[in-house]
């Protein structure tokens, strides 16, 4: 059997506020599974913004993002007043062609809710490739989920990941959770009172097989 060959993207600065906003805590090794369960994973991308200010406070993560299987690329932002700014726009959309052109995979799958992207999109489905917009509902723009091919909702991703974590009972049984590798983001609500990430970038499920399925470009 044949398995469609996919490509993620995440842009993490906005998928990690976006988690943040319902305090929840992603797990992106969990969710590289998810994403590439019955298909061919060729590569995932991740772009991780460093605080100019302190740049090696995610060091334990992106070691752990590359040891899930992660690519993992890095830009330091430039300060702007008591925080900083890095934009991740540019990178991500020649990634994005240059994969679409010259890998021709199936599938794309872009985990970001910024409608800033929806040109990309629209680009992509015109070489005749599936592109999928993952995100949180409340965070993903309009435009970006009605011009994508489908919408993996994160929503639906972590409430169904938290209740085979914790089965129906709310419980994870006697021998509890395992614990985390060093340096891996829990799927788990946030504490109350934690003050999220800022990452300073300048942009603000049903299941994957239940994905909505819009008409491909070249179907017009």
């Amino acid at each position: 059997m044949n398995h469609e060959r996919v490509v993620l993207f995440v842009d993490f600065a906005n998928i990690d506020r976006a988690a943040r906003d319902v305090q929840v805590e992603m797990d992106y090794a969990h969710l590289l599974d998810y994403m590439a369960e019955g298909r061919f994973l060729v590569e995932a991308h991740v772009y991780i913004p460093i605080d100019p200010r302190n740049e090696h406070s995610l060091d334990r993560l992106v070691e752990s993002l590359w040891r899930s299987g992660y690519v993992v690329r890095q830009k330091i932002g430039a300060t702007a007043g008591t925080s900083y700014k890095c934009n991740f726009d540019v990178e991500i959309t020649m990634d994005v062609l240059s994969t679409a052109y010259q890998v021709k995979p199936d599938i794309i799958v872009l985990a970001t809710g910024d409608g800033d992207f929806s040109p990309l999109v629209q680009e992509v489905r015109r070489l005749g490739i599936r592109l999928e917009v993952a995100s949180f509902e409340a965070s993903a723009s309009r435009e970006l989920k009605l011009k994508s091919s489908g919408f993996i909702s994160l929503d639906v991703y972590v409430r169904e990941a938290l209740e085979s974590e914790l089965g129906p009972q709310g419980t994870t049984g006697n021998a509890g959770p395992e614990p985390p590798l060093e340096g891996q983001m829990e799927l788990h609500p946030a504490h109350d009172g934690e003050e999220p990430n800022n990452y300073g970038t300048d942009s603000a499920a049903p299941l994957r097989g239940d994905s909505v399925n819009l008409p491909n470009a070249n179907d017009y």
